[in-house]
């Protein structure tokens, strides 16, 4: 019995990754009715363990259930990008100043030679997952250290939403002005300048959240 329960778990896990990536990639459009039935036929598995993962998905924002008519991926629209960024703005705010006096020097100097790397390869190939490693590299340090779970989860799911909006085709990362601002806030957490931090996260989400408006209009 227990080998079925990890089974199971294990089977939730790999489709909850299975869907959340076909969301984000607009394999299943925003609005969309989520047909459960024809995804267990698809996938060769029963209809629980995509329940499940469509559950945890619409904790995370992916997904929407309405009672009595299913589950539909979730709108993109204005007010989701501003509730996202409404939120963002508190929760970094806090990942930062809890994180600053723990992030290591030789992780902020390895970030910044990272952000030089990244550079070239935009400048090469233009692929979108450029910009997601260059996010986790500073975002997911900053979270590491931060020394809260609960807080981790959270940033990272909303992160993922607004890379779903990033994953549209008509959309112009602006990837000079990414570097820029990461570096600004990786040269004050150097320099051990929380508050400095602070600002340059803070500068960085508003001129992220501006360009993330600007696109989708």
């Amino acid at each position: 019995m227990a080998d079925k329960r990890l089974s199971r778990h294990v089977l939730t896990d790999e489709l909850y990754d299975l869907l959340k990536k076909k969301i984000l990639s607009h394999d299943i459009s925003a609005g969309n009715k989520i047909n459960i039935d024809q995804l267990a036929r698809d996938l060769g598995v029963s209809n629980i363990p995509i329940r499940e993962a469509l559950f945890r998905l619409a904790s995370d924002g992916f997904v929407k259930v309405v009672p009595f008519k299913g589950m539909y991926v979730a709108e993109m629209n204005m007010t989701d990008i501003d509730e996202i960024f409404e939120i963002r703005y508190a929760l970094e705010e806090l990942s930062v100043r809890k994180a600053a006096p723990h992030i290591p020097k030789f992780r902020l100097e390895q970030i910044l030679q990272e952000l030089d790397a990244v550079e070239q390869m935009w400048e090469a190939s233009h692929e979108e997952n450029i910009i997601s490693k260059m996010n986790h590299d500073l975002h997911g340090t900053i979270l590491a250290y931060a020394g809260n779970e609960n807080l981790k989860q959270m940033v990272t799911a909303l992160i993922e939403r607004v890379h779903r909006y990033l994953n549209l085709a008509h959309y112009k990362i602006d990837m000079s002005a990414e570097i820029a601002e990461h570096r600004r806030i990786v040269l004050a957490l150097l320099e051990k300048d929380t508050e400095k931090a602070v600002e340059a996260s803070r500068v960085h989400l508003h001129q992220a959240y501006q360009r993330l408006r600007d696109n989708f209009k």
